[in-house]
């Protein structure tokens, strides 16, 4: 419909109106510190900001500073005040407080008992650790990755030697526990609710919500790709573990067994998500064809599987690629990791762990 010559008219007053409306409001947002204040501390309107109108009422003024408030965007959050009082006096610029106020309550808690650190290259990171900034640099330094690779490869430990460091697992019944060089279970530890389901060696024991999903997959993959899917193994416990890798290092060395065979506790079998499949099809030395890996690839995350240790993410696991070796974590947590191309000890740092 064509307007009237007045309605145009009309309404281009309106649209004028509320533009210098708002360019007014943001003109005082900016302008707003108060003529009193500034006399009061001799301070010229050249100097006016939001953050330094902040200051002055909030009585936190330190002539000091005066030109890096200028430099410090203003921000409605609880801690904003704290963060100037703490880090101007530690030398840092307000460039860098800026950098500063969008960390975590914890890196703040944990920066404020350092000395001035840089942060230009990590502040914008989500799963920065300020505890690990050393840690950072020093493998920056050796190493062409991005700032945010940097970051997730120290946070899972890759800057330092497998099998040191480790750390106790204390949630062996967690579906989504990492099991790994890194993080081993209790020598001691079973699951409480295994169960067991046909494999190729007879009645394989695993998880029950791991046994639950295998099934669905098995029904899945013989409907949509005419093949079977069997466990090999599934749950082992300490003891089986340790007999296996110490046969490992007898045949290949310690150094070779370490590239697929975990130490005893390190493995995640024994906590009962983790299965080795084979399809009862193919000769004994092949567990799958490449045709059978392609499809379990594609689709085991649709049943809450991942493939644990994939090609070309061996330096993230620590282990050779096995095409055969799947996870249970969950239908929703597979499908983020498989559409992110992640192995679980990415995931886990990228999604479940806050800094």
């Amino acid at each position: 419909m064509k307007l009237r010559p007045w309605v145009k008219f009309t309404l281009g007053l309106i649209i004028i109106s509320l533009v210098i409306f708002l360019g007014y409001k943001y003109y005082q947002k900016n302008n707003s510190v108060s003529t009193d204040l500034l006399k009061q501390y001799n301070i010229s309107k050249s100097k006016a900001s939001e953050t330094l109108n902040y200051v002055l009422e909030h009585d936190a003024y330190d002539a000091t500073y005066l030109d890096e408030y200028a430099k410090i965007k203003y921000l409605e959050q609880n801690n904003f005040l704290d963060v100037i009082k703490t880090f101007l006096p530690k030398e840092y610029t307000g460039e860098e407080i800026n950098y500063i106020l969008v960390l975590s309550n914890t890196n703040i808690a944990k920066l404020k008992d350092m000395d001035h650190q840089d942060l230009e290259n990590y502040y914008q990171i989500k799963n920065f650790n300020v505890s690990n900034i050393e840690r950072y640099n020093a493998y920056q330094d050796i190493h062409d990755y991005s700032y945010a690779d940097v970051v997730t490869h120290v946070n899972i430990n890759l800057d330092l030697p497998p099998y040191t460091n480790t750390n106790t697992v204390s949630d062996g019944d967690n579906t989504l526990v990492l099991v790994n060089k890194y993080n081993c279970l209790p020598k001691n530890y079973s699951p409480s609710d295994l169960d067991y389901i046909s494999g190729t060696q007879g009645q394989t024991p695993m998880r029950k919500v791991a046994k639950e999903a295998l099934e669905e997959l098995q029904k899945a993959v013989k409907a949509e790709a005419n093949f079977e899917l069997l466990p090999t193994t599934a749950y082992r416990n300490y003891g089986f573990q340790n007999t296996l890798y110490n046969n490992y290092v007898a045949k290949d060395g310690v150094a070779a067994a370490d590239t697929y065979s975990a130490r005893p506790g390190c493995s995640e079998h024994q906590t009962g998500l983790a299965i080795d499949l084979k399809n009862p099809a193919t000769p004994s030395t092949i567990r799958l064809t490449e045709e059978n890996y392609d499809w379990l690839k594609n689709n085991a995350y649709r049943f809450g599987f991942i493939i644990r240790f994939p090609k070309d993410k061996e330096y993230i696991t620590g282990y050779q690629e096995e095409n055969w070796h799947i996870r249970y974590v969950g239908k929703d947590i597979a499908k983020i990791i498989y559409e992110n191309n992640l192995t679980l000890e990415e995931y886990i740092d990228l999604y479940q762990t806050n800094y």
